[in-house]
């Protein structure tokens, strides 16, 4: 066809002609419709042959009369009585072309009353195709809205055989909608899923009402599910409709204004109370010394004075990450920093602290690594925070191994601090980066915390890969500033 107007569908519209019985009204032996353009082109959009038709005859006609045709106006009949009769009427007349509903009999002309019924049965299948269009473009519509919506929109039946399900489907939750319809939709659910959802449709059809589940875990999404019934024209429920989104960005999201608001109030609470027991603490250390001094020679009062020196010494540690901890609110002075140069020092610095375990660390880094801006100072406490904790991870000996790469397309630098230690369970994974969560006997809880502030302070982040007894993955992604060169 030369238009687009998905109203002038050919097919349909010669249907509703035949099933107007035309053929006991008029002598036909071919009737279709007939396109010309203003160029004088012509095609046969569609048609229906019955004895003696010919249809390169017919465009052979057409071609004679075609500028007759092209000036036609709407509810016009051109009629053609010689040995061969043809009614022509225009049904759609537009400025670059006109579409033409075209009779031909071989064996009898049409005399005037056979123009009469033309024209009547002409304007009723113009609107009904008119009706058709109208019914078609609300459908389009609706089909349009129903798969540009973001959220999944499954629909059952009241048995949960899936009857409709929109295109968001395949992104939300992996199933493509004509594989799922027709079948039951809790054959496509994950195990544990299968019979939370079970009960909640459950709960819909008893109770005539909509149930709002707002954490689903399917796989590594969090998804939320609106459940409600559906009714027919007479209020009945006939069915199930699910609206399900994936919540997974806006819950992280969540998450990290919870981290930053814990981050805010610890570094008040911290910033506190490093002050008001640094002074006091400096007071028992010295006259602990003191007495270290006066009673070095006897055993009985080391074994009481060793113990406060030692844990005054726990304590110190415990006020110097705080106040560190608490720096990180203060003012952030960037300078442009090469990671590389970084990560030598915090190794030399580890390689020294060993804890006198037999660690094997090996560094993996590649040369011309695009410079960062950045806090050294924060930098370096990340990293070597990092690089402790795979310390305190190996119970013996093993091995940690440090890497840098350049991701160009996303331009970021990625770290990765490798370990073959205890590693971390699952249900702690979520928990190492909050304060004062630790789960070594003598942890303090801030390394990791204080890691991961840094981290999110230079605009990177962090992810966590482990296994239990394998061993655990950090990997710390950077961005290259935009002024700076990629080349």
């Amino acid at each position: 066809m030369y238009y687009s107007d998905v109203s002038c569908n050919v097919e349909n519209t010669l249907e509703k002609i035949e099933e107007l019985k035309i053929r006991e009204l008029l002598p036909i032996d071919w009737m279709g419709l007939v396109t010309i353009s203003q160029e004088g082109k012509i095609k046969i959009d569609g048609e229906k042959k019955y004895e003696n038709s010919k249809s390169l005859s017919i465009i052979a006609y057409l071609q004679e009369i075609q500028l007759d045709m092209l000036g036609m106006e709407d509810g016009d009949i051109f009629k053609i009585s010689e040995d061969e009769s043809f009614l022509i009427s225009p049904i759609r007349v537009y400025d670059n072309y006109k579409v033409f509903y075209v009779c031909y009999s071989s064996f009898q002309g049409y005399n005037q009353k056979d123009i009469y019924i033309l024209e009547f049965l002409t304007k009723v299948v113009y609107e009904n195709v008119l009706l058709n269009h109208e019914k078609i473009q609300e459908q389009n519509y609706l089909h349009n809205v129903f798969n540009s919506i973001e959220s999944s929109i499954i629909s059952t039946d009241l048995d949960g055989i899936v009857t409709m399900a929109n295109q968001a489907t395949v992104r939300v939750l992996g199933w493509i909608p004509d594989q799922i319809k027709r079948k039951l939709i809790y054959d496509s659910m994950l195990d544990e899923n299968r019979k939370i959802m079970i009960g909640t449709v459950e709960y819909v059809i008893r109770n005539n009402s909509t149930f709002y589940l707002n954490e689903l875990m399917q796989g590594d999404k969090v998804l939320k599910v609106v459940t409600s019934p559906i009714y027919n024209m007479d209020e009945e429920m006939i069915g199930v409709i699910f609206i399900t989104s994936d919540i997974t960005k806006l819950k992280m999201k969540e998450l990290e204004l919870e981290q930053l608001r814990q981050f805010a109030l610890m570094g008040e609470l911290a910033m506190g109370i490093a002050h008001d027991i640094r002074n006091p603490l400096m007071g028992i250390q010295g006259c602990a010394n003191i007495l270290k001094k006066a009673f070095y020679k006897d055993p009985e009062y080391m074994d009481f004075i060793q113990p406060i020196i030692d844990e005054v010494d726990r304590v110190n540690e415990v006020v110097r990450e705080m106040l560190l901890y608490a720096t990180m609110t203060k003012k952030n002075n960037s300078t442009m920093i090469n990671l590389n140069e970084v990560i030598d020092k915090c190794l030399s610095f580890i390689k020294i602290n060993k804890d006198s375990k037999h660690i094997n660390i090996e560094k993996k880094t590649i040369n011309d690594l695009p410079l960062i801006k950045g806090n050294n100072v924060q930098l370096q406490q990340a990293f070597i925070n990092l690089l402790t904790n795979s310390i305190q991870a190996i119970e013996t000996e093993g091995c940690i191994r440090i890497e840098t790469s350049f991701l160009k397309e996303e331009g970021k630098i990625l770290t990765k601090v490798i370990d073959n230690g205890v590693g971390i369970s699952p249900e702690n994974i979520d928990k190492i980066f909050k304060s004062f969560y630790s789960t070594k006997p003598k942890g303090i809880g801030y390394g990791l915390s204080i890691a991961k502030r840094a981290i999110d302070k230079h605009d990177g982040y962090l992810k966590v890969n482990s296994e239990v007894n394998i061993g655990t993955t950090f990997e710390v992604y950077l961005p290259v500033r935009k002024e700076l060169s990629y080349e």
